[in-house]
């Protein structure tokens, strides 16, 4: 949880989450109290949106993940992992100064760095920098080997170069 990692950080944040999963959200609001939910991101009006500064964002990964069907994530597609390309026009609207994405490692497998590569060049034309990386759970004091992509995006205007951190 992006939130969890924030606050452990002492940086102040409220958040807004998009989901459908009633179990999800459930689970999110014991975890952090009681939380906005715009409910499907595929409904969001983006227009009403507030202003945020960081936004992170994530995707159904059962269309990417070795363990999961392999549908894909072509933009339009339908595949629940397509639901990347709805973070497209949120972004866009919110223009937030930084990103920040996690999902499976699969994400930049051959299979589907198609795609990602495109999302990537999308980010690039909204204005964003990004930096990725896979980094694994087990090295950063986790008692898990969970490998993940990370992709760090900071607005053009505010900041070049970023550095991931070290093991």
């Amino acid at each position: 949880s992006q939130k969890l990692a924030l606050d452990y950080l002492g940086i102040p944040c409220e958040s807004t989450q998009c989901e459908i999963d009633k179990y999800a959200v459930n689970a999110y609001n014991q975890i952090h109290g009681e939380t906005e939910n715009l409910g499907d991101i595929c409904k969001v009006d983006e227009t009403k949106l507030s202003y945020y500064d960081l936004i992170t964002y994530s995707f159904p990964c059962i269309d990417v993940s070795c363990a999961g069907l392999q549908k894909g994530l072509n933009k339009d597609s339908g595949t629940r992992s397509s639901l990347l390309w709805e973070c497209e026009r949120i972004i866009k609207a919110v223009k937030p100064k930084y990103l920040l994405m996690e999902n499976v490692k699969n994400l930049v497998g051959k299979q589907h760095k198609h795609n990602f590569i495109a999302w990537l060049d999308t980010l690039d034309a909204l204005g964003y920098n990004n930096y990725w990386q896979v980094l694994n759970a087990k090295d950063y004091g986790v008692p898990q080997n969970r490998e993940r992509v990370f992709v760090v995006s900071i607005r053009k205007d505010i900041q070049q170069g970023y550095t991931f951190p070290e093991k």
